[in-house]
């Protein structure tokens, strides 16, 4: 279970994209989102990481290897590299992914995949959710 103090801060976390410039924030439709979803032809997206599995801190170089792999298990989908930046600013950002066309389903599996306490998931026109797996 997750505490509600982590709950808070994965609310106030920022989960940017490089390249288009995204910031996504939860609860709040972000007009870059919509307008990247609706000239793919698309309506569902999800934001996951690999790092840290249950918020268990782990070297760069393990965190590298998961995110590679987290890169191979979504190659068939459109994707966005960025990062997860929480307002605790002794909590390293985390190397994450937008992908576009996913499904909640196959975004959930994924992040159980890689144990994570939670992913983002979105449709076109609603807010980004903030999704528990634990």
């Amino acid at each position: 279970m997750v505490s509600n103090e982590l709950k808070e801060s994965y609310k106030g976390t920022t989960f940017k994209v490089f390249q288009p410039r995204i910031e996504i924030r939860i609860d709040e439709i972000n007009a870059a989102l919509e307008t990247l979803l609706s000239e793919s032809d698309v309506d569902e997206w999800s934001y996951i990481t690999a790092d840290n599995p249950y918020s268990k801190e782990l070297s760069d170089e393990q965190n590298n290897q998961r995110f590679q792999e987290l890169i191979r298990m979504v190659n068939k989908y459109s994707f966005y590299e960025g990062e997860g930046v929480g307002e605790d600013p002794t909590w390293k950002p985390e190397k994450s992914i937008l992908i576009i066309g996913i499904t909640r389903e196959k975004a959930i599996s994924i992040g159980n995949y890689f144990e994570q306490n939670a992913i983002v998931v979105g449709m076109k026109g609603n807010p980004p959710e903030l999704l528990f797996l634990r």
